[in-house]
């Protein structure tokens, strides 16, 4: 199985619904790290973030196997059907190859 890193984009109105979904993943208790963003878009809505020039969004990391990352997805989107968000998927390099 390929080592990999599921990341999750989500607006900060979404962080916590996301969370409380991922806690809840019935094949086993996930662990993932959630940082502050500044996404630079076309598209800003409210007037602070015209402003600003950026839109604040949450990237959460999780660290699995490319297998396990589709049925976190599928766990997602069954979990939240009207959420919106963005996801990227990279394969992991061994360091190490002893």
């Amino acid at each position: 199985m390929q080592k990999c890193i599921l990341r999750l984009i989500v607006d900060n109105g979404l962080y916590y619904s996301m969370t409380d979904c991922l806690l809840t993943f019935p094949e086993r208790e996930l662990e993932f790290m959630g940082f502050s963003i500044q996404a630079h878009t076309q598209m800003l809505g409210e007037i602070s973030e015209q402003v600003s020039g950026f839109k604040q969004k949450i990237l959460i990391e999780i660290s699995t196997h490319n297998d396990e990352a589709r049925l976190i997805y599928q766990h997602v989107k069954s979990t939240l059907t009207e959420a919106s968000f963005e996801t990227q998927l990279y394969p992991l390099l061994e360091l190490d190859h002893q």
